[in-house]
């Protein structure tokens, strides 16, 4: 694999600019739709997909931050204490185990054998 060169051993960090990016966003999209639709059922509806919009990134916003925000909650020691237990992947497929009773393929063609 490649390293990026963004990539480096510490901590990672949340990233708080993107959570409140995400709020703001949807904060003044609702504004928007409060000055430009007229209220009714359509105001409703947009009021609703905004607010499930910008909830469910929020949502993601912290399953991709989980592993920063989980080493919040962790001492300066915990690098000492806690062990990690890394399994590598093989890569390409698994070997296929041939049984007794699968049957093998033959040489012969359709024609061959409809005679």
């Amino acid at each position: 694999m490649t390293e990026r060169s963004g990539d480096s051993l510490a901590a990672p960090r949340p990233r708080w600019g993107r959570l409140y990016a995400l709020a703001a966003l949807m904060l003044a999209a609702l504004a928007m739709a409060e000055m430009l639709v007229s209220p009714g059922p359509e105001l409703t509806a947009l009021r609703c997909g905004l607010v499930l919009g910008g909830f469910g990134a929020m949502v993601r916003w912290t399953r991709r931050n989980r592993a920063a925000l989980d080493r919040l909650d962790w001492c300066d020691c915990a690098g000492e204490r806690v062990t990690m237990r890394v399994i590598p992947s093989r890569s390409g497929r698994p070997a296929r185990a041939a049984y007794a009773d699968e049957p093998t393929p033959v040489g012969a063609t359709l024609e061959e054998v409809a005679r």
